[in-house]
């Protein structure tokens, strides 16, 4: 499919993201991504999945022009947002594995996964805010994997972090100077597993992930829709940013 490839190899799958020139997370790429790993979940002949990328990022985000319009945006929250639910329905363990930027989009794909190993020299954040927007699967996601005054940071600031600080700081990822190595090393940790137990681990981990997350996101994207969208400043940030102008915030309320 345009803009990744799935392979599965010595129980396996790799779902490698290939969309130069950085992977720009639109809604046609993300509803076929879904799609994928719809897929893979009706198959039995891998232990996890490693969530990778060809490029030097993993993922800059979603496609900014998708913010402007509200069919446009409802679409792309739709999209994005019936991707982590198939990640985090998916009966083995999803694994991140990054280099370069996890920015917006990819980093809230990532936060989906049930691990993230990062090299050493990514870079992951969700600079929504900085465009006069938020992150929304983030408000769901970041509370509940990350220690909770980081998420607040990482939402509210839009601050890009280095995978090392965010280590630091809780955030549970393993950071690695060899990505490959140590995507290589994970991947054989988890070819060697029975595939049963996994399976039931997995699920009693997640604890309702998928269910949890498409009762909140509902709610969240209403009010996405329903009043952000209401704001000169959620129209500025996404048009100031196509132009590569800076914007001209009026801190209004709604309309």
């Amino acid at each position: 499919m345009p803009g990744f490839d799935v392979t599965v190899r010595d129980r396996i799958a790799t779902v490698q993201l290939n969309s130069p020139p950085r992977n720009i997370l639109t809604s046609e790429l993300q509803t076929a991504l879904a799609q994928a790993f719809r897929t893979l979940r009706a198959s039995r002949d891998h232990n996890a999945v490693m969530l990778t990328a060809a490029l030097a990022d993993f993922s800059a985000g979603a496609d900014v022009a998708e913010h402007v319009g509200r069919d446009n945006v409802e679409r792309m929250l739709k999209a994005a947002h019936a991707l982590i639910a198939e990640i985090l329905r998916h009966p083995v363990p999803v694994v991140a594995c990054i280099r370069g930027n996890a920015l917006g989009g990819g980093f809230e794909l990532a936060l989906a996964c049930d691990q993230i190993v990062a090299h050493e020299d990514a870079r992951l954040g969700t600079p929504e805010i900085t465009l006069g927007c938020y992150p929304p699967a983030a408000t769901v996601l970041a509370p509940a994997k990350l220690p909770a005054l980081l998420a607040h940071e990482l939402v509210l600031t839009g601050r890009v972090y280095a995978a090392s600080e965010l280590a630091s700081r809780g955030a549970g990822l393993q950071v690695v100077a060899n990505l490959d190595a140590a995507v290589a090393d994970m991947a054989k940790t988890c070819a060697s597993l029975p595939r049963g137990p996994l399976e039931e681990a997995t699920r009693l981990m997640r604890c309702g992930a998928a269910e949890r997350f498409e009762s909140a996101i509902g709610g969240i994207e209403r009010a996405y829709l329903d009043r952000l969208l209401r704001m000169h400043d959620a129209i500025e940030g996404p048009q100031a940013f196509l132009a590569k102008r800076k914007p001209t915030w009026d801190h209004s309320n709604l309309e």
